[in-house]
């Protein structure tokens, strides 16, 4: 069976956990779009680990992990994520990594600086967009060029003559050298060389053999390139429609569509968010719910769940299967606002607009349900949530037609409930 672990909101919606969750009994997992930008949160063996590239099946022996084309990769930062997880876990990870996946050099951390453009748009600053600028320019260093290190040093140099041409002023471009970037791409790759290849085979006959397959996703369906609150979006496609271009499978069959979506809504960085709530309830929200960036430790901003997104992306990724996480941290409240629907220059609205600037003059229409006191620690069984969590949660299955079949109740792999709907 496979399954495609999704993203609901903007992100950081505990993709990390339950991808981790679902990748012990998997066979391959697969990580399928994004970079080092994304930062999931798993604990495994009681420790806490933050991991950007590597897919969660790293952590276990068994598990076959692919880093997809859709992916571009630092290779440090691969490095150091490998070795730490080998050095908790006992074993080298299993990986697959895919010759057109594009990786990211300094040169692209570079441009973000001097463009400006990770203040403009809020951005991790990890190099992400200019590396997927240089993708589609045709201007990139893919993984399959470490084999050829005659033809990866030509690429690298081409492209610095053309970074150097455009900053010329700049100190730091100047000191760019072609051979030594070229050198240490190779030395950081060097314990990668023999896993890079074609992945589409490999991926296609285990999913033909009926093996148990997750594809994880990273950041969320708001962010996407294409179909997000554009331009504060990620620069690659977040969505369930690419993954099939990323792997490189016209239709993969995957049966299950798992959407992850907080409680409660978060956003990091820029851009607009009509739930936000800016006062003690969202600084409460962000304090209990740990909302700081993996990636960045920057504090997300906080707010009620927007039911309008929330429909928006479930529709666009054709989930079956919700997984609802941090309800927990809703404890406490006497009342949980719900925004059902927004208003619009007046008129009252539905649809989720993808326009950052139309979205910014979207006035939320709340629904106001009832609170909860207790504590959800040790709670293993739907039936023994609190009735007012039970009618929340039945809420927002009505809300978007699908059902929850997973709560989770705190970050530790088992504060999970599973409904086995």
């Amino acid at each position: 069976m496979a399954t495609a672990v999704l993203g609901l909101q903007w992100g950081d919606e505990g993709k990390g956990k339950l991808a981790h969750l679902l990748a012990q009994k998997a066979d391959m997992v697969v990580r399928f779009n994004g970079g080092p930008n994304a930062g999931h949160t798993v604990i495994d063996r009681g420790v806490k680990f933050g991991t950007h590239q590597v897919p969660a099946g790293a952590f276990y022996a068994d598990t076959v992990n692919v880093l997809a084309g859709g992916m571009i990769i630092d290779l440090s930062v691969l490095r150091e994520e490998v070795d730490a997880i080998a050095e908790h876990v006992g074993w080298m990870p299993q990986l697959m990594i895919a010759e057109n996946a594009h990786l990211i050099l300094p040169y692209h951390r570079l441009i973000e600086e001097l463009e400006g453009s990770g203040t403009r748009f809020g951005t991790t600053r990890r190099g992400i967009a200019p590396t997927y600028r240089d993708k589609a320019a045709k201007l990139g260093v893919r993984a399959g060029d470490l084999l050829r290190p005659d033809e990866l040093a030509k690429r690298v140099a081409w492209r610095l003559d053309l970074l150097k041409r455009r900053w010329p002023e700049s100190e730091e471009a100047a000191a760019l050298d072609a051979t030594t970037l070229s050198e240490d791409l190779l030395f950081a790759g060097e314990p990668f060389l023999a896993s890079i290849g074609t992945v589409a085979n490999t991926i296609a006959a285990a999913l033909d053999a009926g093996q148990d397959v997750v594809f994880e996703g990273a950041q969320g369906t708001l962010l996407d390139l294409d179909h997000g609150t554009y331009p504060f979006v990620t620069s690659s496609p977040t969505t369930y429609a690419g993954l099939a271009n990323s792997i490189g499978i016209a239709v993969p069959a995957v049966s299950r569509r798992l959407g992850i979506a907080k409680a409660y809504q978060t956003r990091v960085g820029e851009g607009a968010f009509p739930t936000e709530l800016l006062d003690e309830v969202g600084a409460e929200l962000q304090e209990r719910g740990g909302e700081f960036g993996v990636t960045t430790g920057r504090p997300r901003r906080c707010g009620w769940l927007d039911l309008v997104a929330l429909r928006y992306a479930v529709a666009l990724n054709g989930i079956t299967e919700l997984a609802l996480t941090k309800i927990d941290v809703l404890g406490g409240c006497d009342e949980i606002k719900v925004c059902k629907a927004y208003t619009l220059d007046g008129d009252r609205i539905d649809r989720f607009p993808m326009a950052d600037e139309v979205l910014r003059r979207c006035e939320p229409v709340y629904e106001t349900l009832q609170g909860w006191d207790a504590c959800l620690d040790g709670i293993d069984a739907f039936e023994s949530l609190p009735d007012a969590a039970r009618a929340y949660i039945a809420y927002i299955e009505k809300a978007t037609g699908v059902p929850a079949g997973i709560v989770s109740t705190g970050p530790e792999p088992e504060a999970t409930i599973y409904r086995g709907l």
